[in-house]
């Protein structure tokens, strides 16, 4: 009885260790910052909604460029208003093209289970967008 007894401890030692290193190891993945590129597809892969004007001002990102859609009646359109904004990804940060000599270079700060997504020029916030059809209520 007390070889079986030392057997399932050891088994359950076994087991409990493998658990603790695996869940460590995922731990590790999942707090590792994202690269600009990772940044950029959540970006490609969501509509996004202005701060401040959540039901009025959409934004979707998609081949480098920016589209921006505007609401009627609080639905938004199909598409997206004339004209476009350029971005390209520099280094770790986002560089937009606004026209007319206008670029900006954005770090890209995201929060709330990648559902807020912060730009900051130069150490100072200048936007913010929010995932439509999440729940980045509840972060506010």
């Amino acid at each position: 009885m007390k070889n079986k007894t030392n057997k399932v401890l050891g088994l359950l030692l076994f087991i409990s260790a493998f658990v603790f290193v695996g869940c460590e190891d995922d731990a590790t993945d999942f707090d590792r910052p994202l690269t600009i590129t990772e940044k950029v597809a959540i970006l490609e892969s969501q509509e996004w909604l202005l701060k401040g004007f959540e039901e009025s001002v959409m934004h979707t990102f998609s081949n480098g460029e920016r589209f921006t859609y505007y609401a009627v009646n609080n639905e938004f359109t199909e598409d997206a208003i004339p004209g476009t904004e350029d971005y390209t990804i520099s280094g770790d940060l986002l560089t937009m093209d606004f026209h007319f000599g206008n670029v900006k270079t954005y770090e890209l700060v995201f929060s709330c289970n990648n559902t807020i997504v912060e730009f900051y020029s130069a150490g100072i916030l200048q936007s913010t967008l929010y995932q439509r059809n999440s729940n980045y209520q509840s972060c506010l």
